[in-house]
């Protein structure tokens, strides 16, 4: 236990209003399921964010999901709901606000906090196509509203009373900093493959691999919860629907009962690549089993989970100039927050950088601060104002790097003021 003790972070506080809900110091339940939301061949793949363009899939290798934890105390519950996508945004679902409310019942749509795996082998779902104008599409993104709000009314009738128990390692050798400076620019690890031994180790990267278990009263496990931080890129271009290494990992848990319904929670992998890109199902199997291996071999402890909190904002950025951006609810960041004792699980929209999760964690008032990307409704790349001099990829501009110069400080900002508010109230 003291590898563990010594891996979690702490830090200090800033302050502004947001939405709250506090639950009462009594016991807490936890319940889980899976849907299937693979879609049919035609619902494609992105396979230029440049250019804007899609072409449908060819086969199957894996059905995408959407797996949901719901947690409840004192009668008032949320809903985590992590889809096998790449993201979800304002255009793409027709509108955000209808978009979620087409999945509450017995939890508001306000307090259901949906994420994506990120997978590439999933439908072109963010608007960088004209993919979310056919009716094809509209048809399958209902079928999913469907499935979510089933999911989430099953997860709801298996609630069973829990305790929660996190585990915290390492994972080396599957991730990288994928921006390399070169004299001509920086330029993506992807182009360079097979990527030198030195590169591997150039930093920020995020290699932690966090676990949060809920246990019943027999101590059977309810739900995993796994957060890691690298894009799922190991099958990206290729014409079959995957879940990639998130569902790998996902499936691997699921294979023992020891580990319930799995979760996979994407970090701020912005600029995190693994070594290997675009080489294939068997790469992506490996990354998956690694992690679950990382997982099932972790330390653990039972955390306090109590006080339970939730609570969410929102803020509205600007959009830069040439980035051909013509919804500006598309920029609108909802930032979520959960409470877990000391253990908060701060959600956070698009494709943060590393470096910027790393200044929220070490600014958050609690003992450990977890953060997660790709949730709610996407709002592109966050890069720092350093990548931003630097150029690149992912500084845009375009459909998948639009946000105003700056962003990042705004974002932390309202990050540490929402992990503030859900710390003293």
């Amino acid at each position: 236990m003291g590898r563990l003790r010594c891996l979690l972070a702490a830090g200090f506080e800033l302050g502004k209003k947001a939405k709250i809900s506090m639950m009462s110091k009594e016991l807490l339940f936890a319940g889980a399921t899976v849907a299937d939301i693979t879609p049919p061949l035609e619902v494609g793949l992105l396979t230029s964010s440049v250019n804007g363009t899609y072409e449908p899939f060819a086969s199957i290798r894996t059905p995408l999901y959407a797996r949901v934890l719901v947690v409840k105390n004192s009668g008032e519950m949320i809903a985590v709901v992590c889809l096998d996508l790449l993201a979800l945004n304002d255009t793409s679902v027709g509108g955000w606000d209808n978009f979620k409310s087409e999945i509450a019942s017995a939890i508001s749509a306000d307090r259901v906090i949906l994420t994506c795996t990120h997978t590439h082998n999933a439908p072109e779902s963010v608007a960088l196509s004209d993919l979310y104008l056919t009716d094809i599409y509209k048809d399958w993104l209902r079928n999913v509203q469907h499935k979510i709000k089933g999911a989430i009314d099953k997860a709801i009738s298996l609630l069973k009373p829990c305790r929660v128990f996190i585990g915290l390692d390492t994972l080396a050798g599957y991730s990288m900093q994928r921006r390399i400076p070169t004299p001509g620019g920086v330029i993506m690890s992807d182009s360079i493959q097979p990527i030198a031994p030195e590169l591997l180790e150039r930093e920020p990267v995020d290699r932690r691999i966090h676990s949060i278990r809920f246990k019943d009263e027999l101590n059977n496990v309810i739900a995993t919860l796994v957060h890691a931080v690298c894009h799922p890129v190991h099958e990206m271009c290729m014409p079959h629907l995957s879940a990639e290494f998130p569902g790998e990992l996902c499936f691997a848990l699921e294979e023992s009962e020891e580990n319930g319904i799995a979760l996979f929670l994407n970090g701020a992998a912005g600029d995190i690549n693994p070594p290997t890109v675009s080489c294939g199902p068997d790469y992506a199997v490996k990354h998956g089993r690694a992690i679950a291996k990382v997982v099932e071999n972790s330390d653990s402890e039972m955390i306090a989970s109590l006080p339970f909190a939730f609570i969410n904002r929102a803020r509205k950025f600007s959009i830069r100039p040439g980035s051909n951006m013509t919804n500006g609810n598309d920029a609108m960041a909802r930032l979520s927050a959960i409470r877990l004792g000391l253990v908060a699980i701060l959600f956070l929209p698009g494709e943060p950088f590393t470096q910027i999760a790393y200044e929220i964690e070490q600014n958050s008032p609690f003992n450990q601060t977890i953060i997660v990307a790709y949730a709610e409704n996407n709002i592109g790349y966050i890069p720092t104002a350093l990548a931003l001099q630097q150029g690149g990829y992912e500084v845009g501009p375009g459909k998948w790097s639009f946000l105003e110069a700056g962003a990042e400080n705004i974002l932390i900002a309202e990050a540490l003021q929402l992990l503030k508010e859900l710390y003293t109230n």
